[in-house]
Formats: C-alpha cells, structure tokens, sequence
C-alpha cells in the first residue's frame, strides 16, 4: 500500500472520529438557527457594484434548506438548476454531493440565485481495491470514507462527488450509480460563476500550502499558511478559503480567510431537504443509489436505515 494511501485513509479514520464525536454533543435545532448569513463568514454583502452575491463551491453538510460551507442556502424551484454545467430538472440534494451555489448575499439565511450539482469524475468503474477503500474511474483512483466502505462493481458507472488531491487522487463525499454514457472528468477547480460575483467561499484540498484555481482562463496559486494549533481537518487538508477577485496589484486573486471547519454550522445531518422529493440524476439518465445503499425516504422524515452505504453522509 503506498504511503499517500496509507495518509489519506489514516486521516479518514480520524475524520470520522471526530465528526461522530462532535455530532454527538451537536444540538441540531441551535446550529440550525444560528444567525449563519455570510456575515457570519466574515463574507462581504453586495456593495452594488453590479456584481452581488457569493460563489460557493463545497460539500452538502447537512439541511435546513442546505448547508454549504457552513451557510444556509435557501432555493425553491424558481432557482436555477444545472448538473455539471447542464441545465436540468431540480433534483434532490443530499448530504455529500458538491455543490456550486451563486447567492444573494442576504444578512441572515442566504438565498440561491443557481445552483450547479459538480461531480469529479463520471465514467466506467476499471478496478478496485478492498485494501485501501479504494476504485479507479477514467485512471483516477477514488478513495472512499471508510464508514462507507462498499465499494462499486468493476464494469459499472457511477458519479463522483468529493475534492482531488493531485492529478490521479480524488477523496469521495459521495458517490451513486448512474445508467448513462456520459463520462466526465475535471482537471482543474475553477471558480464558479466568474461573470456574476467577484466574491467565493470555496472549500478545497490545500496541498504543500497552496491552493490552485482556474480564473477567467489561469491558473491562480494562493498560499494558505498551516495554523501552529492543527485540528484533524486541517491534517486532512481541505479547507474552506474565501477569495475576491482585484484589478488592484499583480494577483487578481486574493485570499482574504480561512473559514475554520470546526466552527461552522453544518445542519441538520439525518433529515433530507423537503423542496426536491425526487431521486438525483444525470440529465438523460436514471440514477440511484449503489447497491447496499440506503434508499432515499420522504422529505421531512428520519432516515432509518443504518446499513453501510457509499454515500458520504457523517
């Protein structure tokens, strides 16, 4: 087993530790109703500069309407929808998948002007490997968190959600079968919906304390400094940074913060939103959850079904 193998699922292992002990001291309704609008991200509301809102980029922790990077995001089926960039019908969202969210900035729950479903990878399963929790897809090795260690059936096709940590490496939040032939595979986090905000907080895998993103066609390298105390989350590497965009100085780009994971909101994290009630899919295909998985339940009820699945669910 290689060493980055043997790290990745190390820090899994204690990721999920410490999310089960922080979800057991958790009061749900009190970190629901928190005043969490992006003012309490430190995030900027719209200066009327024409270019309102917040681009978020980051994994579905838990609902209310949904939690992104410890914000409440309210939608409905006036917002639009697409699934990796192509427009679709409004799906349900569930805990894991990663989501791209263009806001509106208001002072207390924030509203969703869009809402992009972003998957990493799409395309035949070529291999797997019990040792490390792992499977291939397109050349990508996938590692899935080990409280969810079924693993999909060589030869069939799934969607992965979840954050890339080199060029071959990708941690999985979420991963469901899919009965197309569409594939898809991402090389690169670019900062979503450049053309309408100069304002993201977006959550990705900080490696050697820099920080790549593509924007308005280069590639920006940020710097994000370890802090001396380090929680489980910061060994694991992935971190929500906020970001704006400048015509001041020679970086377009700026790091503003670091938004600390152990202090934000994350939802409620066993109740399924209640505006979509239908099972997510890939435009033109049907899609549901891999065998072994927990079925989805109706929107307001408590998921009961405890067995393990591949879903990245705390």
């Amino acid at each position: 087993m290689s060493t980055i193998y043997r790290t990745i699922i190390f820090l899994l292992i204690m990721a999920i530790a410490a999310c089960a002990s922080n979800q057991s001291t958790m009061n749900a309704a009190n970190d629901e109703d928190q005043d969490i609008g992006l003012g309490g991200t430190g995030m900027l509301a719209d200066s009327g500069s024409g270019l309102g809102g917040t681009g978020l980029l980051g994994e579905i922790t838990g609902f209310g309407s949904i939690f992104v990077n410890g914000i409440e995001v309210e939608y409905d089926d006036a917002t639009a929808f697409a699934i990796d960039g192509k427009t679709a019908a409004h799906q349900q969202l569930e805990i894991g998948d990663v989501v791209e969210v263009l806001t509106t900035d208001a002072s207390k729950h924030t509203r969703a002007r869009a809402i992009n479903l972003r998957h990493e990878v799409i395309g035949k399963v070529e291999s797997k490997d019990p040792q490390t929790f792992s499977f291939t897809v397109l050349g990508q090795t996938v590692v899935q968190p080990l409280d969810k260690r079924m693993l999909p059936e060589v030869g069939s096709t799934v969607a992965v959600s979840g954050f890339r940590v080199d060029e071959k490496t990708i941690i999985s939040t979420r991963v469901t079968s899919v009965d197309t032939v569409q594939t898809l595979l991402r090389h690169h986090t670019e900062l979503p919906f450049s053309e309408k905000t100069s304002q993201w907080l977006v959550q990705t895998y900080v490696k050697d304390e820099k920080a790549v993103f593509q924007h308005n066609g280069a590639a920006h390298v940020l710097t994000v400094k370890n802090r001396t105390t380090r929680t489980i989350m910061d060994y694991m590497a992935i971190k929500v940074l906020q970001l704006h965009s400048s015509d001041a100085g020679s970086d377009p780009l700026k790091l503003d913060q670091v938004i600390e994971s152990e202090n934000m909101p994350r939802g409620r994290p066993t109740l399924l939103p209640v505006q979509q009630p239908v099972i997510n899919t890939i435009p033109g295909s049907t899609q549901g959850p891999m065998p072994g998985s927990a079925q989805g339940v109706m929107p307001g009820a408590v998921q009961k079904n405890t067995q393990p699945d591949i879903r990245g669910n705390r």
